[in-house]
């Protein structure tokens, strides 16, 4: 079986939070914030550009206890406040030759007196990193749950 990413599904994953959708939004658009939860497990997150804004672009740093940083890029594609984040993802290579752009979408919707976030990772380069980013996205989206 080939793994073109024409035949790898996008990763969807659904929570429920105890926030606003206002507030949630807030949360992945405020960089203090975002830095948070956004490394998965004992990753740091570190923001240095993030540029909120529809064409706005943003570099992260996620900084592993062992010293190893890896960064991300990408750029903003949709800013609905309260309700909708798009923007490209892309993990920086040694080899630019080797990267490879993918779209992040957060929905935030009302639920009771909180939010469902609902995220989709599409255009994943393979099935490999699809289940290393399914097991990355979680982890940051159970740590949302403490500071959300």
């Amino acid at each position: 079986m080939s793994d073109s990413t024409t035949l790898v599904p996008a990763l969807y994953l659904r929570r429920t939070y105890a926030a606003s959708p206002a507030r949630l939004y807030e949360m992945w658009t405020t960089p203090d914030v975002l830095a948070t939860f956004l490394g998965p497990d004992d990753v740091e997150a570190r923001v240095y550009e993030y540029d909120v804004r529809a064409g706005g672009r943003f570099r992260i740093g996620m900084h592993r206890p062992e010293g190893d940083v890896f960064y991300t890029r990408g750029e903003f594609r949709e800013l609905v406040p309260g309700r909708r984040i798009a923007m490209t993802w892309t993990w920086e290579e040694d080899d630019p030759a080797e990267e490879h752009e993918t779209l992040l979408t957060l929905e935030f919707t009302p639920n009771g007196a909180g939010a469902d976030l609902e995220l989709t990772h599409a255009h994943l380069a393979s099935l490999d990193s699809r289940e290393r980013h399914t097991v990355g996205w979680n982890s940051i989206l159970d740590k949302l749950v403490s500071v959300a």
